[in-house]
């Protein structure tokens, strides 16, 4: 006959009294005091239990995307970190409906929480992939091994069931698999009990036959929906009128729309590592090399063999080699309108996002992809020169800014991969970010750069560069009396040095007193002493007025809000955020 199993991670190995204790209550929930059968009479030969070391069992694997259900699978350290022993449990069943029912009890009575804080259960860390432990809380799932002497039913089976066992995998047994339409008179007719897909019990009450969605074949979210589906419910207050009003404003030509007030969002703030917040945008910044001059001499080689064999490549397949001076000229393409790349959209109009002169080939209406830190995209004209932060003019940059979600975020660097931001004339890449960390107050800038040299490697390095957000903080009050008698004694001693100077002019022994090696020293010790005061009231004057604006939103919109021309920037934003 069939078999309960059921599998529980302990913490540690149980007792004899403990076991026996276990054993008693597993029969108690399988046969209760108001069923037919009494627990006493069938737990000694029906029901075992047995402890072994190790984890020995198993959890839910959802399959994803894929079209199969999912299936339980053994589960491996991370599964039950806690866990070092497994308890073992079985017990004999008459009947597969017998086993649907004592499995339903069964699982109830092991997720209980006394049962738990009875006995040394391991909290397992998922059952499913999702990292959850299902929408009840299950965290242990009893299982039914129920091989039966006829072959099991499948969803086009014209045959009924009796239990979920008599159906094949990622079926259960359903109440209305088999029901049929009566049109004369408006209601299902027939037997039901057919086997059906896992997928559509959504309530054991409603479309079980024993009221329960086995977990141990559906998984551990079976039954778990909602009961109220009803559509009368929904449409309830539902009304079609037959006139609608017509905002003219909205309507090609019917003139200007009104500006949308926006809503404001808060935010999500976003951490590099544990307490360093970023702060702005992630800056891919890109410094490029010009093609070689081919009117004089290809790569400064000499009219010769070499040159000429030099000359016979295919400069499209790949460059010999690259001019001195940074390059600012546009280059790439736009993957929205290139029919090889996944963001090819063929219902889109390049026009409606680039002007005239930013397609590269205008009959095949390719446009750029990638333009310098100079160029506005927005007006379609080069910036303003109160918009360019000088240092940056001829690099590309691109930003990843606070809005930017995981989803956005692949499709903004599927953008660079597939519109060729990185060629052969790039000569360096430098990833770029900015980090506050509230704890130790300090703004951190790193920057990971990648460089491509003349002789074909790729070398990296870093940068990180940290300030203080406050100087003066905790102790001010001491720090500021201990500065206040550094300086009184400072200004002392250089009184006393010039009174050493007065005196020397006094008696002519300007240049006894110059030839003095003690002089030099303490000159040279007040010139350095002025210096480091001069750069802390500098760096106290920088951090008493540093501004830091709610959020810095380089991009014109997140990858969501804009179908094309992705990375277009938004210059008064790009530059407060350069100037950060």
């Amino acid at each position: 006959g069939p078999v309960l199993r059921l599998a529980l991670p302990l913490t540690r190995d149980l007792s004899s009294d403990d076991l026996s204790a276990l054993q008693r209550r597993l029969c108690a929930a399988v046969w209760p005091a108001s069923s037919a059968l009494s627990a006493d009479s069938q737990c000694p030969w029906r029901l075992w239990a047995q402890t072994s070391a190790g984890v020995n069992v198993e959890v839910w694997n959802d399959p994803g995307a894929n079209d199969n259900f999912g299936s339980w699978g053994p589960a491996n350290t991370s599964d039950v970190p806690s866990a070092s022993w497994t308890l073992e449990v079985g017990v004999l069943m008459k009947s597969n409906s017998e086993a649907a029912l004592a499995r339903a009890a069964l699982t109830a009575e092991v997720n209980c929480a006394d049962f738990a804080a009875a006995f040394p259960l391991a909290r397992m860390a998922r059952v499913t992939t999702q990292g959850d432990v299902g929408t009840r809380g299950r965290q242990y799932v009893a299982h039914v091994d129920a091989p039966g002497p006829v072959q099991k039913r499948g969803v086009g089976s014209r045959l009924g069931c009796a239990s979920h066992y008599e159906c094949g995998d990622g079926l259960f047994c359903s109440n209305w698999a088999l029901n049929t339409w009566d049109a004369s008179r408006a209601r299902y007719a027939g037997a039901g009990g057919g086997c059906d897909r896992c997928e559509t019990c959504f309530d054991g009450a409603t479309y079980t036959l024993d009221g329960y969605c086995p977990e141990d074949k559906c998984g551990p979210r079976a039954g778990s929906a909602p009961k109220c589906w009803s559509a009368h419910s929904l449409f309830a207050n539902y009304s079609c009128p037959d006139r609608y009003a017509i905002n003219l404003s909205v309507v090609p030509g019917g003139g200007p729309a009104p500006p949308a007030e926006s809503t404001p969002r808060t935010l999500r703030a976003r951490f590099i590592t544990p307490f360093n917040r970023l702060v702005g945008a992630v800056i891919v910044r890109q410094q490029r090399l010009q093609k070689p001059d081919t009117s004089t001499s290809l790569c400064s080689l000499r009219n010769d063999s070499i040159s000429r064999y030099s000359a016979t490549a295919d400069q499209s397949r790949g460059l010999l080699c690259l001019g001195a001076a940074q390059d600012a000229s546009w280059y790439g393409t736009d993957p929205v309108f290139a029919a090889a790349s996944r963001l090819y959209d063929g219902k889109l109009n390049p026009a409606d996002y680039y002007g005239p002169a930013e397609f590269s080939n205008p009959r095949t209406s390719q446009p750029f992809g990638f333009f310098p830190h100079g160029y506005d995209g927005v007006a379609q004209a080069s910036k303003n020169s109160t918009l360019v932060v000088p240092d940056e003019t001829n690099n590309f940059l691109l930003y990843f800014d606070e809005r930017v979600t995981n989803v956005q975020a692949q499709r903004l660097l599927t953008f660079i991969k597939d519109g060729q931001f990185i060629d052969g004339q790039t000569q360096k890449v430098e990833v770029e970010f900015n980090t506050f960390n509230a704890r130790v107050r300090t703004f951190s800038k790193f920057v990971i750069s990648f460089t491509w040299q003349e002789g074909g490697a790729i070398t990296w390095d870093y940068d990180i560069f940290s300030v203080p957000t406050y100087l003066y903080h905790g102790n001010a009050q001491r720090r500021h009396a201990l500065e206040v008698l550094s300086m009184v004694l400072l200004g002392l001693n250089t009184l006393s040095e010039l009174g050493d100077i007065v005196e020397a002019l006094r008696k002519f022994q300007v240049m006894g007193y110059l030839r003095s090696w003690s002089n030099v020293l303490d000159w040279c010790h007040f010139t350095l002493m002025a210096a480091g005061w001069y750069y802390w009231f500098s760096a106290v004057r920088l951090s008493n007025t540093f501004h830091l604006d709610p959020a810095y939103q380089p991009l014109v919109s997140p990858a969501a809000q804009t179908r094309a021309r992705l990375f277009l920037t938004d210059p008064v934003q790009a530059r407060e955020f350069l100037n950060l």
